[in-house]
């Protein structure tokens, strides 16, 4: 990480994102500062991320991003060159390795172990599988109910801030650049089919069968965890907090805002409206471990002001 003579890491971040939510724990939990990392905000809403200067930095368009500087060019007299990083798991694992120093005084969050590595990545793994992804299971319901208050919710203006700044975006660029147009052409035809079925104009027959699919997997994962958290134990590995429960629990916010709770304060109350949402319901081991991390500072940082997202 920098120090008082070198560049910081940049992390490009929404304060809605799931995925960018668990960098912010990260960073809560080892202690960096903004003088170790500097946080720029890339506003999803407003399609921010689709802009050509963004996707120069990460053609896919998503965050968190990471850009951080090569080691070997941080020597006196060397022009500085940097490397992104733009898939959460490398971020995270990029945050907390380059701190595991006697100047962050909290302890790694990878497992010292062959076999934690080993359940922490199989975790790590499942949780971001895109059958329970939890950005999808934002955009998509189960009935017409859930149609039209989506339609009328964060969804449809996400939805329709995208779709205004993919065709902007479109327009501008025009047809200089061929990859960057197949890009916005793909991404228009992408955002503007799923917010016409959300706005009601087509059959959305395969769009319910597919949010039912991803709760019902929801349920079998919230059972998954229940079962590899062990009698006694605080967390996912043990006693200590790991990338796999901050991994988890990002997951587990944003799936409990999709179900209808706001807040993580009151957590018996939010795990009631998950199980309101599934055919399965909620374990004592996955209940205790849902309380130890929403009382946690990092926990309470991300969440606590912005409420569950």
């Amino acid at each position: 990480m920098a120090t008082e003579n070198t560049p910081k890491a940049v992390m490009y971040w929404f304060p809605g994102s799931v995925w960018a939510s668990v960098p912010r724990l990260v960073a809560v939990e080892k202690g960096l500062t903004d003088n170790e990392l500097e946080r720029r905000i890339v506003d999803l809403g407003k399609g921010e991320n689709f802009s050509p200067a963004y996707l120069r930095l990460n053609p896919a368009g998503t965050v968190p991003c990471l850009v951080v500087p090569y080691e070997h060019t941080l020597d006196d007299g060397v022009k500085t060159k940097f490397k992104a990083l733009c898939n959460t798991k490398d971020v995270v694992q990029f945050l907390d390795t380059s701190t595991n120093s006697s100047s962050f005084a909290a302890p790694s969050l990878s497992p010292a172990t062959i076999e934690g590595s080993s359940t922490s990545k199989e975790l790590i793994e499942h949780i971001h599988q895109d059958s329970i992804d939890p950005n999808t299971l934002l955009l998509v319901w189960r009935n017409e109910d859930e149609r039209k208050a989506k339609a009328g919710g964060l969804p449809g203006g996400f939805l329709r801030g995208r779709q205004d700044a993919l065709e902007r975006y479109a327009k501008e660029a025009g047809d200089s650049d061929p990859k960057l147009k197949a890009f916005y052409d793909k991404k228009i035809q992408e955002n503007g089919g799923l917010l016409a079925l959300l706005e009601g104009k087509g059959d959305s027959s395969d769009i319910q069968a597919k949010a039912k699919a991803l709760w019902a997997n929801v349920g079998k994962t919230v059972e998954l965890l229940e079962s590899k958290l062990q009698p006694g134990a605080v967390y996912l590995l043990g006693d200590q907090i790991s990338l796999a429960d901050l991994h988890c629990g990002a997951w587990l916010a944003r799936v409990l805002a999709c179900a209808g709770a706001t807040s993580i304060t009151d957590t018996e109350a939010a795990l009631k409206q998950l199980e309101a949402n599934l055919d399965v319901k909620v374990g004592p081991k996955f209940a205790a471990w849902a309380q130890s991390l929403f009382e946690r500072d990092s926990f309470k940082e991300v969440y606590g002001e912005d409420g569950l997202h």
